[in-house]
């Protein structure tokens, strides 16, 4: 089947998988520095692969190009926007979203679930429609949430469970495709995360900040002399930082001792993109 795919590493083993079994006419992904999973090696496989690789959104003129050029599916797999939905018999898109549908219609499923405590959660394969994450359920798989799991390790549990999903997929399309599932129910849409929850400070414990690193990781930021981070990566000592440090000890340039109430942060650093 000829495919043009959306998405990121999230789900890199689905593009391999379908790089591997099928012919994907283009890439087409996104870079957001805060997030913990980019493109690096889908566009890596791309390339050595002759795919296009295509950032920015896909218009329905473009769209519909694909589709003359023989193009029997749009796939959609972790993606930065939302595609058009063309007015054509012969249009055909599946989106995998990181929840269990329809609970956790989000652009940010998984760190939803975290910030919310939830004991389990899953991936769902749905069908393409106009209103965001609302089209015919084709397969969902359900995992749990343990208390040791972090967001990184619930991106990669999704990403495992979606792969079984997109292989069952892809040996039986048409069956499947006939025996989609309307979503009746409607659940709220879960908003992203407000920032100030993300946000580390001084007076938190070393618990505390780890439960926010935790359910966020990269998404985490910290405020240092006036300037923004975010935390790429995390650890904790019990040893206070002493008066002459401020609180604050950079041991180079994107890495800092960063003073709480009960120890000390150890952080690896990325500046906060300005617009």
């Amino acid at each position: 089947m000829k495919i043009v795919y959306f998405g990121s590493d999230v789900f890199l083993d689905v593009f391999r998988y379908l790089h591997e079994n099928h012919e994907i006419l283009a890439l087409y992904t996104y870079h957001m520095e805060e997030d913990y999973f980019n493109e690096h090696n889908m566009v890596q496989l791309a390339h050595l692969s002759g795919i296009p690789v295509r950032y920015g959104q896909i218009t329905e003129q473009e769209m519909e190009r694909y589709i003359e050029d023989g193009c029997g599916l749009f796939f959609v797999a972790e993606y930065s926007h939302k595609l058009p939905v063309p007015v054509d018999v012969r249009f055909r898109g599946i989106n995998l979203h990181s929840s269990l549908l329809p609970e956790g219609r989000s652009y940010y499923p998984i760190e939803c679930a975290m910030e919310r405590g939830l004991k389990s959660s899953g991936v769902t394969m749905h069908k393409i429609a106009e209103s965001l994450d609302r089209g015919d359920i084709l397969a969902s798989a359900r995992f749990e949430i343990n208390p040791e799991d972090d967001s990184v390790d619930i991106y990669l549990k999704s990403g495992r469970k979606a792969l079984s999903l997109v292989k069952e997929l892809m040996e039986d399309f048409e069956r499947i495709w006939s025996l989609g599932t309307p979503q009746t129910e409607k659940r709220p849409y879960w908003k992203r995360p407000k920032q100030e929850v993300m946000i580390l400070n001084h007076g938190m414990t070393v618990a505390q900040a780890g439960q926010v690193y935790r359910c966020f990781n990269k998404m985490t930021t910290v405020t240092i002399d006036g300037r923004s981070y975010h935390v790429d990566g995390f650890s904790a000592g019990s040893v206070h930082l002493g008066p002459d440090d401020g609180c604050n000890l950079f041991v180079r340039e994107n890495r800092v001792l960063y003073g709480v109430a009960d120890g000390h942060l150890r952080l690896d650093l990325v500046p906060v993109w300005e617009e």
